[in-house]
């Protein structure tokens, strides 16, 4: 059996008074994960469990079937397993996004999508500029960089509870009431305000300003974590697999969870993704392996632009460029099944993440239709079923011999 996990990061959405009640999902031309739903199963599921926070890294650790409740330690530590930087027992990582702060508030939290390489240049100059504190940075994709900070005596677990906010949760709001807090944050404070110093002038924002783009002036720490430990799936299920993405996050899981990582040149975790050559990925990697987990960051990023038409345009995309090429590649298999799912919500209301239902889609081998017309958020909603826990999603996907109406009823409402 081949295993296709297609994930569109925070495809869910609310219904938006713009798209006269419907959502992003209803309103989007989806004809390949309209077919998924209409020739096998669609309902819901909660990837997000109550009290943790609604991020990609909750999201995404609960549909590769892990329980958040027994593995999360931040989402920082599973960027770094990626980038295969060693956390020491006296070190806390931090997720550094460079961002563009105006007049005191989070302009932009991508710094306008700054590019690797740019990124990269500044996030070497404040490794030298910043070496008498005790942090070291790291580059990574765009505005997603690292920092880890080395810590000493019982400050460790104080490290770890201090508040930080994500900064995708307070665009265009100033910045002040969000910096993290208590003497605990007095060195990430410290980080953050001396960045500013080094990043303002660089070169490298004086050409993005000159070009009219907007400046990385600054570094947000968030999403501070230590280092996680996984059962891979060749322990829990016997398989062989291989994750493709644009962002460290989603393969640092994947390669904590001992599967194979697949980087394509031209991912960029937007629009501009190269859809073609991650389809091309999986499909090579399913040659070899038995599943493919490819994750696809560009409805998540637009939806925090607050552009509906910009997500739709990403759902559209993700359908028509990824979904479909790899639901005819399914069909001529032997056997295969296919599995679409979104991480969490990301509401364009809000324009940021939240916990609650979202609706799936599955078929293939051994499973069943249950009458499902298309894949959105109503008509998931509309046979009564959820997955409350929604790490249990992929085991039951996984495991299952047959996958119908009854088999769903089982599994709680």
């Amino acid at each position: 059996m081949k295993y296709l996990l297609l994930l569109g990061d925070g495809m869910a959405d609310y219904p938006l008074e713009a798209l006269e009640g419907r959502t992003p999902l209803d309103v989007a031309a989806t004809p390949a994960m309209d077919a998924v739903a209409q020739r096998g199963v669609s309902a819901l599921f909660s990837p997000i469990p109550e009290g943790y926070p609604p991020g990609s890294d909750v999201g995404n650790l609960a549909v590769f079937g892990y329980n958040p409740a027994e593995f999360y330690t931040g989402r920082a530590p599973l960027e770094a397993a990626n980038q295969g930087i060693e956390v020491g027992p006296d070190e806390v990582v931090f997720r550094c996004n460079l961002v563009t702060l105006e007049d005191g508030a989070m302009a932009n939290f991508t710094a306008g999508h700054i590019r690797s390489a740019e990124g990269a240049e500044l996030i070497d100059a404040l490794n030298r500029a910043l070496d008498d504190l005790p942090v070291t940075f790291h580059p990574g994709v765009s505005y997603r960089h690292l920092a880890v900070v080395k810590v000493s005596g019982g400050e460790l677990s104080r490290l770890l509870e201090v508040k930080c906010t994500p900064p995708h949760d307070i665009s265009d709001q100033p910045v002040a009431d969000y910096l993290p807090g208590g003497e605990s944050g007095s060195v990430l404070r410290a980080i953050m305000e001396r960045s500013q110093s080094v990043l303002e002038g660089h070169s490298v924002n004086s050409a993005r300003v000159a070009a009219g783009e907007l400046p990385a002036n600054s570094v947000w720490l968030w999403g501070q974590g230590v280092s996680p430990a996984l059962p891979s799936y060749a322990e829990r299920f016997g398989l062989s697999g291989a994750v493709i993405s644009a962002v460290d996050l989603v393969k640092g899981i994947g390669r904590v969870a001992g599967l194979e990582v697949l980087d394509v040149p031209g991912a960029t975790g937007y629009l501009d993704t190269n859809y073609a050559g991650k389809v091309e990925a999986a499909i090579g990697a399913l040659e070899r392996r038995d599943f493919v987990y490819l994750h696809v960051e560009a409805p998540d990023e637009t939806a925090h632009q607050g552009r509906e038409d910009l997500k739709i345009q990403a759902i559209e995309d993700f359908d028509r460029h990824v979904v479909m090429p790899l639901l005819d590649y399914a069909q001529r298999q032997k056997e295969a099944r296919i599995l679409v799912a979104p991480d969490h919500i990301t509401a364009i209301s809000t324009r940021t993440h939240a916990g609650g239902p979202v609706p799936f889609a599955m078929c293939g081998t051994g499973i069943g239709a249950n009458g499902a017309g298309r894949y959105c958020e109503t008509e998931a909603e509309r046979f009564g079923v959820l997955f409350p826990e929604g790490h249990r999603l992929l085991p039951f996907w996984l495991t299952t011999p047959v996958i119908d109406a009854d088999a769903l009823a089982g599994v709680g409402v």
